[in-house]
């Protein structure tokens, strides 16, 4: 798992799993592959060891997505991160944390709403320091 993470800052002791509970309930937006990217809003209502649920669809920990929670960021670190997911491209922001398997920022350009990135067979992700400019 570490080749997936490059550069960020030690991991917080959390999986995208554990995360996911502190959102159960709550509405999110799940991206996944498609031309254009498959945009599914819903709540998120289940939470499984294999998949959660989004309204009505299911998705699969191992595949490639990306989840935006609809809050506002609290903080970020001082790290750009970019995120790379098979079939959806890269994706850049600015580092919250990253966890055991996942990696949670703030997309830019983009709202200040935390992104969920999952690390597994489909998704790499690297941080980079900011510099002062």
């Amino acid at each position: 798992m570490s080749i997936r993470l490059q550069g960020c800052p030690p991991r917080q002791n959390i999986t995208l799993h554990k995360r996911l509970q502190s959102v159960l309930g709550k509405k999110v937006t799940v991206l996944s592959p498609g031309f254009p990217l498959t945009n599914t809003t819903g709540v998120l209502r289940q939470i499984c060891p294999d998949s959660f649920v989004v309204g009505t669809t299911r998705v699969f920990f191992n595949t490639s997505f990306l989840i935006k929670l609809h809050s506002v960021a609290r903080m970020t670190r001082p790290f750009d991160v970019t995120a790379t997911a098979e079939d959806m491209g890269e994706f850049h922001g600015k580092l919250i944390r990253s966890g055991i398997d996942f990696v949670e920022f703030v997309q830019v350009p983009g709202k200040d709403v935390p992104t969920l990135f999952p690390l597994n067979m489909f998704t790499t992700a690297s941080c980079e320091r900011e510099h002062p400019e």
